[in-house]
């Protein structure tokens, strides 16, 4: 059990109440941002008693992984249009105030903090005019801007005359009914992400609902993808040919994976299941909605993927996926609230400038003019100074796409949330969510498209998939960042990739456990933490410390009781032997009085015979 004093647990959550909170001088790990990878590592570090300090330019927790709502959204891209100073490293502060720098130390010098934009080519778009044109055929008027920084913002406005109608007004009204998400992700059942969250315990601050169909898109129509044996016998996409095919492969994949297939393993993927017997209809469904690789991936990743998929399906529902209530951005803050828990500092909204180095090494931070001191220090991409960047470090780029619509892509009678996968030369995948999962008010819906950017707009892809009546607000964006060693050029400085183009948090998960055992390589990587009900803190403990004594004192007593007892028993025993023994020397002398009264009226009785025998002769 974990154990807290009262008055250092009320001392510290004052101290972090306090509106002229000073921070320390000196914490053992400094994290700066509170992305997904750097959320986790502060957390990592604080279960385990490391003093952390994390720290940010933004006033929002989760960086490029956080959730909006739609005011919210709309204030993000004004700041990434304007530059503002809350989302880039500046000396100063946001209200224009100078600091002047520390004083540094012999053989100290200051390295200013990286300024990488990780968000770029931004279009915003409102065509809730459209919208009320398909109602009552008026034309309202629209505006477009566009900016140095490339990026667009049109609005268009129309009143309308019945609930059915969705104006920008109405949408705006419904602001805190919105939680839209910067990066978009599913976890699967057995997962990297999942089973961390259950294993460490931080699955109690999320809240998850299963994806309710997989589609594809076959001959420009929507169709079910059939992953369970029900679903494959249910279908009517395959024949019953195809269906035996495709339940033999899944159960061989499921069951063995590459060591239960005869050749072409060393063969692209869909080589490979060609050379399975599996049809063009069957090798699209694997290819890119249960796998969801390209064409020319590797037989080994291939089945690897097929894998986690059906390993994942059953688990909490009918699909191998789960859906973050409230956005993806709850889980950055689920770990975020660990590392609190266990003492953890946070500064956000705050100007950071400078790394100090020295022999190698960083020895501090500096913000709004003041020194921290620290032992090691985590920092995302978008911080990291070129200078001591690792080499080799590839650039990767991910397009971002996002309606709020009034329709669904395949409308049922029951709300869904829907994972569809289209077979471009990347993988897209298209994520719609309900008012079900608070993203958004009753009568609408969320659609997210991401890919890896190859040029290719990413709207034109989805002309077939959600009817242009009914989108109401469209974003799209193009997410940056770097990929590579987790270290740095100095020795105790890591760094974190931001978000990538994956469906899941696999990589997050791994880069932050890779950063954690480089900086404590002993040390156990988030152990569970106790529920609430485990922890004693202050009189609790003393008073279950006063019972246990008392128990141990109950127990001491009983054991001297009982040790009495059983000497009372055995005396109470021998005395019981004792007159056993005189009872039955008794009853010895009682038979030897009787034997010597018959021997003496024996001896009587022949004299007196004697004597009558005498008589007579006489």
């Amino acid at each position: 059990m974990q154990s807290v004093n009262a008055n250092s647990f009320h001392l510290h959550k004052a101290k972090i109440m306090s509106a002229s909170l000073t921070l320390p001088d000196h914490f053992e790990v400094v994290v700066l941002g509170t992305g997904l990878v750097e959320s986790i590592v502060a957390a990592a570090a604080s279960r385990l008693g490391h003093t952390v300090l994390h720290i940010d330019t933004a006033g929002y927790y989760g960086g490029d992984f956080a959730s909006f709502t739609l005011e919210g959204l709309e204030r993000w891209i004004e700041s990434e249009i304007s530059e503002k100073k809350s989302l880039d490293p500046a000396h100063g502060s946001e209200s224009g105030e100078s600091h002047p720098p520390p004083v540094l130390g012999d053989g100290e010098e200051f390295i200013p903090l990286g300024s990488n934009r990780t968000i770029k080519d931004i279009k915003q778009a409102w065509h809730t005019n459209k919208n009320a044109e398909n109602k009552d055929s008026e034309n309202p008027q629209s505006e477009s801007v566009e900016n140095p920084q490339n990026v667009e913002v049109s609005t268009g406005e129309a009143k309308p005359e019945d609930k059915n109608v969705w104006s920008k007004e109405r949408l705006m009204k419904e602001t805190r009914r919105f939680n839209l998400d910067l990066t978009p992700r599913l976890l699967y059942a057995r997962g990297g992400m999942v089973e961390l969250l259950i294993s460490s315990n931080i699955s109690r601050y999320t809240e998850f609902k299963s994806i309710t169909r997989v589609l594809t898109q076959i001959d420009g129509r929507l169709e079910h993808v059939p992953s369970s044996r029900a679903d494959v016998f249910g279908t009517k996409h395959i024949s019953v040919v195809e269906k035996r095919i495709l339940m033999k492969f899944l159960s061989q994949c499921a069951a063995e994976g590459e060591q239960n297939f005869k050749g072409g393993v060393d063969k692209p993927y869909r080589e490979f299941l060609k050379l399975q017997n599996l049809t063009e209809n069957l090798i699209h469904f694997v290819m890119h909605s249960i796998a969801m690789v390209k064409n020319d991936t590797s037989t080994e990743e291939g089945l690897k993927q097929t894998k986690k998929f059906l390993s994942s399906l059953g688990r909490f529902g009918s699909t191998p996926f789960l859906w973050s209530m409230y956005g993806t951005g709850e889980l950055p803050q689920a770990f975020c609230r660990l590392c609190a828990v266990y003492g953890g500092v946070y500064y956000l909204g705050r100007d950071l400038s400078d790394i100090i180095v020295k022999d190698g090494k960083c020895v501090g931070l500096v913000t709004e003019g003041k020194r921290i001191n620290c032992d090691l220090m985590v920092l995302p991409d978008k911080f990291l100074p070129q200078t001591i960047a690792p080499e080799n470090l590839q650039q990767v780029e991910t397009r971002r796409l996002l309606y709020i619509t009034s329709s669904s892509v395949l409308p049922t009678e029951k709300e869904q949330i829907t994972l569809l996968s289209l077979p471009k030369k990347e993988p897209l995948h298209v994520i719609e969510i309900g008012p079900g999962t608070a993203a958004c008010p009753k009568g609408l819906h969320v659609v997210h498209a991401s890919t890896k950017d190859q040029g290719e707009e990413i709207e034109s892809c989805l002309v077939d998939v959600v009817r242009e009546e009914s989108i109401l607000y469209s974003l799209s964006f193009t997410q940056t960042t770097r990929t590579g060693d987790v270290g740095s050029k100095l020795s105790n400085v890591y760094w974190s990739s931001g978000p990538l183009p994956e469906l899941d948090f696999d990589a997050a998960v791994e880069q932050a456990r890779q950063i954690y055992s480089r900086m404590f390589p002993e040390e156990e990587f988030l152990p569970r933490a106790p529920d609430p009900e485990e922890i004693i803190i202050g009189d609790d403990m003393d008073n279950q410390e006063d019972t246990e004594n008392q128990e141990d004192t109950e127990n001491t007593g009983e054991q001297g009781l009982s040790k009495d007892t059983e000497e009372k028993k055995v005396d109470t025993v021998e005395k019981k032997e004792d007159t056993i023994e005189k009872k039955e020397a008794t009853v010895e002398k009682d038979e030897t009085v009787e034997k010597m009264e018959d021997t003496v009226e024996k001896k009587k009785s022949t004299e007196d015979r004697n004597e009558e025998e005498t008589m007579n002769e006489k």
